[in-house]
């Protein structure tokens, strides 16, 4: 008798134990749902306002990057008498055209053009845009932004060439546009030229 009290005793101790693992499992795996919610909630909220402040950051840097760049081509033009050659070879009254991204501002280049008195670097580096694409320095003798003046110096902040896969988002260049300019992609100094080329005018009627 008392070996089969024991048994029932044994019995119903681990009956305990059983249902308290049970219990105790249960409410883990609700720990873990609601410890998922949280997290949840969290990106949702944190993520956007994470990537509002990497894309200001990269603005910010392009900012920085136009206003070097311009203050470059002033220097050497002080030294020179002439501007940095556009990268691209078809304006006739630039006399630099054809040049290599960078040549002007780092290093002086092996155009027969060039004035002796080119004292560069300008600029340590030539840089790529914060979203890693090519930036792109070009001369239009026109006027091609319609505010009447020509000779306009372009930095091309985005320009497919080169650029495939690293192209600025819409919504970034609309907030360049207004940082830099008027906001509008088709008036100003910095607008959207053949379609999808983002250009800012630097310099122009010089």
């Amino acid at each position: 008798m008392v070996s089969s009290h024991l048994l029932s005793v044994e019995v119903i101790n681990d009956s305990y134990k059983m249902e308290g693992l049970e219990k105790q499992k249960a409410f883990t795996l609700i720990e873990l749902i609601v410890v998922i919610a949280i997290i949840a909630i969290l990106a949702a909220v944190v993520a956007p306002n994470a990537f509002r402040a990497v894309e200001k950051s990269k603005i910010a840097r392009l900012v920085r990057d136009t206003k070097t760049i311009k203050s470059a081509a002033y220097n050497m033009y002080a030294d020179t008498g002439l501007w940095p050659g556009s990268n691209w070879n078809d304006e006739n009254n630039d006399p630099l055209q054809g040049a290599d991204p960078g040549e002007g501002f780092v290093f002086r280049g092996d155009d027969l053009d060039m004035p002796n008195s080119w004292d560069g670097p300008y600029i340590e580096k030539w840089p790529l845009n914060p979203w890693g694409g090519f930036y792109w320095w070009d001369y239009n003798d026109a006027d091609q932004n319609g505010d009447g003046i020509g000779r306009e110096h372009v930095l091309w902040i985005d320009n497919a060439l080169n650029n495939t896969g690293r192209r600025i988002p819409n919504s970034a260049r609309k907030k360049i546009d207004e940082t830099l300019d008027d906001g509008n992609f088709t008036n100003g100094t910095v607008q959207v030229w053949q379609v999808t080329n983002f250009g800012y005018i630097l310099i122009q009627g010089q």
